[in-house]
C-alpha cells in the first residue's frame, strides 16, 4: 500500500507536534506525523516543564515568547488543558557580571514588548518566603508572565489542535526506512505496531508513504534516524536529574504558587510540585552522556538510573537557600536523558545537502521551544523566509560534516 502526504513528521515530541500545529495553522493539513510510541514517550514526557522569558538572544526571546502565549489559551482553543502555571519566575544574580548580563537581557525583553523586572533581595524573599538565605544575592530578573507547565498536557493539547484542523497522527507506528525518490520525493517505511511489530526489519503490514517534505524530530532517536538516509546530526543526549520532595508545611503554609526559581551558587532551579518542592540540579561535574553509539528503538516512557551522588554538592547549596528542603523527605528522583548540540541550541531547519529533508530536533528545554521551534519553522517550509533571523537555529551552522557525506553506518539505523 502506498499513501501520499505534503509533509511527514518523525517524533511525537513537543517538538514535532510542535511542528505540526504550526504546519496546520498555515494551512499544511495534508501532514502525517508518526510516533513509534506514544505521544511524549522520549524525552518529553519526564521534563519539568519550566517555560522562561529569560534568554540570551534576541531571536530564541521570540521563541520562547511562543510558549508563554500560546499554552494558557489552548485550553479555550481545543478543550484540553496544557497544564499551565502562570507563576513567574526569578533568577538569581550573584556577581557583578551576572547583574550585568541581567541587565542586557531585561533591556532585549523590553525591546520586544516582554515584561521583567530587575529587583532586590528583599522583592526576592518577598515574592518567594522559602528562599531564607540571599546573603550572596545581588539582584533579581523577574519575569511575572512566564511558569511551567504539563508536558504530556501541553503536548497534547497541541496535537488535539493540530488534529482539528485535519492533519494526522499514527502513534505506535515505527519508520523503518526511507528514501529519496528520483523525482525528489521521500518514500516513507511505516510498520504499524511500532517496535514490537518490527524488531526483524519490514512487516508484513508495513506500508510506504510518500511525501514532499520530511521533517527529523525523533529527539534522541534524531541521529539513528538520520543514520538511515547517511545523515550524521549532531545531537547527543545527556542525563539530567530532578528530584521531588514529600510534601512540605512550609510550602503548604505559604498559601499561593512561588516563582519558578533558578539559582547559579546551587546550579539549580526549583518549583512548586502539589505541596513539595521540585529541585533540579544540573551536576557541576560528572555529568552522563548516554546513547552515544545508539538507542534502543523500544525505549518508550524509559527512564534511566538515579545517581543522587554526584548531585550532592548542588542539593547542599539548596538546603541553604531552603532551609526547609533539609528537613524534607523525598518522593521521587527522575533521571532521563534530554538533547543537546555542540552549541546548546536546537537545529531547527533544512538538513545539509538534502532537499525538503528538515530538522527539528536537539533542543534541551523542548517544551518551551517547541511551539515557536514549530512557528517559524512552519514559515520557512510554507513561505521559504520566517519572521525572525533563524542564523542560530540552522543545522547548517555546524558545516558539512553533519551532511550526507557522513561515514555514520547505516546500519546503526537498526542496531
Amino acid at each position: 500500500m502506498t499513501q501520499e502526504a505534503r509533509c511527514v513528521i518523525i517524533g511525537g515530541g513537543a517538538m514535532g507536534v510542535g511542528l505540526l500545529y504550526y504546519l496546520a495553522q498555515e494551512g499544511w493539513t495534508d501532514t502525517v506525523l508518526l510516533e513509534k510510541g506514544e505521544l511524549t514517550s522520549g524525552s518529553t514526557w519526564h521534563a519539568a516543564g519550566l517555560i522562561p522569558n529569560f534568554i540570551g538572544d534576541l531571536n530564541m526571546a521570540k521563541v520562547h515568547e511562543e510558549a508563554v502565549a500560546l499554552y494558557p489559551r489552548l485550553e479555550a482553543e481545543t478543550g484540553l488543558s496544557a497544564g499551565w502555571h502562570g507563576c513567574g519566575a526569578i533568577r538569581l544574580a550573584r556577581t557583578d557580571d551576572e547583574v550585568d548580563w541581567h541587565r542586557y537581557v531585561h533591556a532585549m525583553l523590553t525591546q520586544i514588548g516582554i515584561e521583567s523586572h530587575l529587583i532586590g533581595p528583599s522583592e526576592i524573599r518577598e515574592r518567594h518566603p522559602l528562599l531564607e538565605d540571599l546573603s550572596d544575592v545581588k539582584l533579581g530578573f523577574y519575569t511575572p508572565n512566564d511558569g511551567w507547565t504539563d508536558p504530556s498536557g501541553c503536548t497534547n493539547a497541541m496535537a488535539r489542535g493540530a488534529r482539528n484542523l485535519g492533519c494526522e497522527i499514527r502513534r505506535h507506528t515505527m519508520v523503518t526506512g526511507m528514501n529519496q525518490l528520483p523525482d525528489g520525493r521521500w518514500e516513507i517505511i511505516a510498520t504499524p505496531g511500532g517496535m514490537k511489530a518490527s524488531t526483524n526489519g519490514e512487516s508484513p503490514d508495513s506500508y510506504r508513504i510518500v511525501c514532499e517534505h520530511v521533517v527529523n524530530a525523533a529527539g534522541h532517536y534524531a541521529p539513528q534516524l538520520g543514520a538511515m538516509v547517511g545523515l550524521d546530526v549532531p545531537v547527543v543526549s545527556v542525563i539530567h536529574q530532578y528530584l521531588v520532595t514529600e510534601p512540605m508545611q512550609a510550602m503548604i503554609d505559604l498559601g499561593f504558587e512561588p516563582p519558578v526559581t533558578r539559582d547559579p551558587r546551587a546550579s539549580c532551579y526549583y518549583r512548586r510540585e502539589i505541596d513539595g518542592l521540585l529541585v533540579g540540579p544540573y551536576e557541576m561535574s560528572d555529568s552522563r552522556v548516554y546513547g552515544v553509539e545508539g538507542i534502543d528503538w523500544a525505549h518508550d516512557f524509559h527512564l534511566t538510573g538515579e545517581n543522587v551522588d554526584v548531585l550532592e554538592e548542588c542539593l547542599e547549596y539548596t538546603a541553604m537557600r531552603i532551609p526547609a528542603f533539609a528537613e524534607a523527605g523525598i518522593k521521587q528522583i527522575v533521571s532521563g536523558p534530554i538533547t543537546h548540540t555542540p552549541d546548546s541550541g536546537y537545529l531547527m531547519g533544512p538538513a545539509p545537502g538534502l532537499r525538503n529533508y528538515w530538522h527539528c530536533n536537539g533542543a534541551s528545554i523542548g517544551i518551551t521551544q517547541g511551539p515557536g521551534a514549530g512557528k517559524y519553522l512552519a514559515q520557512w517550509m510554507v513561505h521559504g523566509q520566517t519572521e525572525i533571523n533563524v542564523r542560530g537555529m540552522d543545522p547548517r551552522r555546524f558545516g558539512d560534516h553533519t551532511g550526507p557525506r557522513s561515514t555514520f553506518a547505516i546500519a546503526k539505523a537498526h542496531d
